[in-house]
């Protein structure tokens, strides 16, 4: 840092000399002006920053005590060195009680000497700087660490149910936020198309995409009083809020938008909560949020008034209907009638969010036997839009994402079943499936099959595509997937096992592509399957996909 210096003498020599005789930028310092009064000096200081200044005391105008009284109450930073004559001792003496750092007699000083004050001073600045650098350094971490222990404790509260006396304890500590102890709404945000967003890579990791958000959030936030937001860890923000208004969470979704390019859509508790109440206040605003499965016009979301009466869970899907539609496979009428089936589901919003995607699991279960009659398309489920039918079903955030994904992939699957429900393959073609379904455990490429049926690679590729509507790295993967679901449901082998049984040998590729069809982790699959099995159990009469 480079320090400033300002020379307010009345004799235009004594300017020249301080000017001159010292080398003053080779030892870091600028000087930025020069005054021949204190009234100049004043109106210079005004311009510019200062940290040292070298001042006579007897000037026209204003002499140098008045000058340091009326810096010392405006730059109260600033040091002075007093330029004096022998006769001036009693002014030097007035000057260093109002707090001058030094002085030099100018009739007897040595450019030397006086540099050797003023770096005496630059060092006292930069030390003083250091020490405002430590302390600011060191408030603003005890500050974070303050913010993050009320954070946490109420991530504790919202996550968990505590006693009265836990909460009282956590109270008379001074661990809550007062607005809380008043009584808050609570909100919990989250972001809309969230794999699409990661998918795009803007943020290069999910923990960067939800630190962007939040940064977002806590600055809009200030504006109001009585808010506190609480990271969950869970792709989710939580906003405890004094005094709620949708406006305010209005400007949060326009922020979002404008700042980080995602939108995000909000649940709010029914009513304000307590401190004693905060873990019931959230699950109402989580169930509030997850209503947007079935609105997703909608960003601002309440919770779902509660009925005495609990419908049965039980299928609406009319197995018997929907055969017969797809056996005609009059493709106008079966997507007409898909339509229908997503806006009845639609109506049925207080079954839940899982109860209908169970729906849409059985109904896929139906036109996978559909598919199947080929005796070999039961194992290939076409893709769309680079996405499978079960990882549509299980992870899309909206019921109508589900809908519109289906209405275009539909088409294409009744296409393939088509084009294979008498297939006459080729024999290059069935030698190719016959491979695959007897060596899908092997290291199969597409140059190893065209080497043993004898054809070229491209040609060999195209020509099983136009056949069985599918590409031969896809046919091979949906066998390998199918066996991978039916080893699974067996408990005794593990993940890694089953990886090397199908064709993988590295279990984390063949984890991402499970994913990719299923929708589902491999370990998540099974804990799926191995709960419904029980469930089949346990309800004999139940329809399960």
């Amino acid at each position: 840092m480079t320090t400033r210096v300002l020379i307010v003498d009345d004799e235009i020599l004594v300017r020249v000399a301080l000017k001159t005789l010292i080398p003053w930028e080779e030892h870091g310092f600028e000087i930025i002006g020069e005054a021949a009064s204190g009234v100049e000096a004043l109106e210079l200081l005004n311009r510019e920053a200062c940290h040292i200044i070298l001042s006579d005391i007897r000037m026209p105008e204003m002499n140098g005590l008045d000058l340091m009284n009326h810096v010392r109450v405006k730059w109260p930073a600033i040091k002075f060195i007093i330029l004096s004559n022998h006769n001036d001792f009693e002014y030097v003496q007035k000057a260093l009680r109002l707090g001058a750092a030094d002085y030099t007699l100018k009739l007897a000083y040595t450019p030397e000497e006086l540099l050797d004050k003023c770096k005496r001073l630059q060092q006292s600045f930069r030390s003083e700087q250091q020490e405002r650098s430590e302390k600011h350094k060191l408030d603003y971490r005890i500050k974070v660490l303050e913010s993050k222990s009320a954070e946490l404790t109420l991530l504790d509260l919202l996550v968990k149910q505590r006693s009265r006396l836990e909460v009282d304890h956590l109270q008379r500590d001074g661990n809550l936020p007062p607005f809380v102890l008043e009584g808050c709404r609570v909100i919990v945000a989250g972001v809309n198309h969230y794999r699409q967003v990661l998918e795009e890579n803007r943020f290069q990791s999910e923990q960067l995409l939800i630190y962007t958000v939040s940064n977002i959030f806590n600055e809009i936030l200030k504006k109001y009083e009585k808010c506190q937001l609480v990271d969950m860890h869970n792709r989710k923000l939580v906003i405890l809020a004094g005094s709620y208004s949708e406006a305010m969470l209005d400007e949060l979704k326009a922020a979002a938008g404008t700042f980080a390019k995602v939108k995000v859509s909000f649940g709010v508790s029914g009513d304000s909560c307590s401190p004693y109440q905060l873990n019931e206040g959230f699950r109402q605003a989580d169930q509030a949020l997850a209503r947007r499965f079935f609105h997703e016009d909608c960003p601002i979301l309440y919770p779902l008034a509660e009925t005495d009466e609990v419908q049965p869970k039980v299928s609406i899907l009319k197995s018997g209907h929907w055969n017969g539609l797809l056996e005609k496979g009059e493709q106008a009428v079966i997507l007409e009638e898909l339509q229908r089936w997503t806006v009845r589901l639609q109506e049925e919003e207080g079954m839940g969010g899982a109860w209908v995607r169970e729906q849409w699991l059985q109904w896929l279960h139906l036109v996978c036997q559909h598919m199947g009659q080929s005796g070999h398309m039961l194992n290939v489920m076409p893709e769309h839009q680079g996405r499978y039918p079960f990882d549509v079903i299980r992870n899309a955030e909206t019921l109508g994402e589900i809908g519109r994904w289906f209405l275009g992939w539909l088409p294409e699957a009744l296409t393939v079943t088509g084009q294979n429900s008498q297939p006459v393959y080729r024999d290059e073609v069935k030698e190719m499936i016959r491979i695959m379904e007897e060596e899908y455990a092997c290291s199969l490429k597409v140059a190893d099959l065209a080497r043993r049926t004898g054809f070229a690679e491209n040609y060999l590729s195209v020509m099983f595509k136009k056949e069985t509507g599918v590409k031969i790295v896809d046919y091979l993967t949906q066998i390998r997937m199918q066996k991978a679901r039916e080893l699974l449901r067996n408990p005794t082998y593990k993940i890694y096992e089953i990886a090397e049984m199908v064709g993988y040998t590295d279990s984390n590729h063949f984890s991402k592509y499970f994913k990719k069809i299923e929708g589902l982790f491999p370990l998540e699959y099974r804990k799926t399957m191995t709960g419904r099995r029980r469930d089949r159990l346990e309800n004999p009469s139940k329809t399960t996909e």
